[in-house]
């Protein structure tokens, strides 16, 4: 049997990984459009920064790793086309520049997703940029001499990250950012404290902005929106991204309007023998019930991970996702799992929410800091919904322990009697999560 997988970053090199554990006589070919596999995305920005100084070390494995495996990695292979009537796929070699076809019996599909671009007036003129592959950290690094003044364009995730690390690069950075919040995936009071942190920092944030246009002004880059002009050394653009799917909309295989594509709980797509996992997929929410975009690297290594097994002949499915996700500014970690209150409204589900701020640890313990906490729930049952949290100290493991308060469908009043250890340098003698949840109680 013959398993090829179209990607080669977290989802295609774990479903290849723990096929070739599942079944030693597997055989697997790997095809990824880039020249890097198997690394670590999400450290991409702390790289552009200097605390990562060496790229190699966001690499988990390399082709020869692979290979040693008796996995066939084929670099700088873009599929051009599938036809699952003939189970082949069409290949353009990118360093010979020659189209190739190769057949199977299985295809997993692990293409991730591409950047979504403004393309506005001046495009080609503009010093521009995007970070979404490591080719484009590399890019970015090798263009970084000189920079002084940078204009982001979003306010999401990566885009704060990398404002973070060029202002502490002692850059001067300019977010520009159309809606009237930054992190849109979070409540609003959440968002305000991640603008004054990052404003404390030195960043310029311009939110309810519009970029109209780019031009050239010698080697400056001119941003212009509907409100003023920059003029920048660089520009990166990060206002989101889309799955990396259009190769297979002759297909007919079913897929959100953003080209996710859609499968069963065992990653199956409409298609018989093809599956899909990783950031490409739309995932089953467990608290809206939606099918939901939401590419994380989590997800990603998880359901590649089941890809395999079920292949090799085993029934494992995936149940689903909540969101959690966390994210650095400055000396806080920001961090939410579940729904938040604006989800609420969107889905007209009916949630409410208690807001808290506790300590971390004991208080008379040195060294405390204060930790906001929102719990989202619902005012019927007490059922935790949601949470959102940010603080210095003692955030990151805490929303680990609301994830799974929440995926376990606790209720307030259950959640409130955990049995959390407790000591003056750890955690008060009432956690803070306990208290916002005796608040709902």
């Amino acid at each position: 049997m013959k398993t090829i997988i179209i990607g080669g970053v977290a989802a295609g090199m774990s479903a290849a990984s723990k096929l070739r554990r599942e079944d030693p006589s597997a055989n697997i070919h790997v095809y990824e459009m880039g020249e890097d596999l198997s690394y670590g995305a999400c450290g991409m920005p702390y790289y552009l920064g200097g605390i990562i100084e060496d790229e190699k070390s966001l690499i988990a494995r390399t082709k020869e790793d692979f290979e040693k495996k008796n996995i066939h990695v084929h670099l700088k292979h873009q599929v051009k086309k599938v036809d699952p009537h003939q189970k082949s796929v069409e290949i353009l070699d990118l360093a010979n520049n020659q189209t190739i076809t190769d057949t199977y019996d299985q295809l997993v599909v692990a293409t991730g997703t591409r950047p979504n671009q403004t393309n506005i007036e001046g495009s080609d003129k503009a010093n521009l940029f995007f970070l979404n592959q490591l080719e484009d950290a590399r890019l970015i690094k090798k263009n970084l001499k000189g920079v002084k003044e940078v204009a982001i364009i979003g306010g999401g995730y990566i885009g704060l990250e990398i404002a973070e690390n060029f202002a502490h690069l002692g850059m001067k950075v300019h977010i520009i950012e159309m809606a009237k919040q930054l992190l849109l995936v979070y409540d609003e009071v959440i968002a305000k404290k991640a603008k004054e942190l990052l404003e404390n920092i030195g960043v310029n944030i311009y939110l309810e902005e519009s970029l109209e246009a780019y031009d050239k002004d010698q080697n400056k880059t001119l941003v212009k929106t509907n409100k003023r002009q920059l003029s920048v050394d660089m520009v990166i653009e990060s206002i989101g991204v889309r799955p990396n799917t259009d190769f297979l909309k002759d297909t007919g295989m079913d897929m959100l309007k953003n080209g996710a594509i859609i499968t069963n709980k065992k990653q199956e797509t409409s298609i018989k023998d093809i599956y899909a996992a990783g950031d490409c997929v739309a995932y089953d929410h467990l608290i809206t019930g939606q099918k939901a975009f939401v590419p994380l690297g989590t997800h990603a290594n998880k359901t590649g991970k089941i890809i395999a097994e079920n292949i090799a002949g085993k029934d494992i499915e995936f149940p689903g996702i909540i969101g959690s996700n966390i994210i650095k500014i400055d000396t806080y970690a920001f961090a939410k799992t579940g729904v938040s209150m604006e989800e609420s409204k969107k889905y007209k589900l009916g949630f409410d929410y208690v807001d808290i701020t506790a300590k971390n640890q004991s208080g008379y313990y040195p060294g405390s800091k204060k930790i906001f906490i929102r719990l989202v729930y619902d005012p019927k049952t007490h059922i935790l919904k949601g949470g959102q949290m940010y603080g210095e100290k003692g955030v990151s493991d805490r929303i680990n322990i609301l994830a799974l308060a929440i995926s376990q469908k606790m209720t307030a009043e259950d959640f409130s009697q955990s049995d959390f250890a407790y000591a003056p340098p750890f955690s008060p003698v009432w956690d803070p999560l306990l208290v916002a949840a005796n608040q709902i109680k």
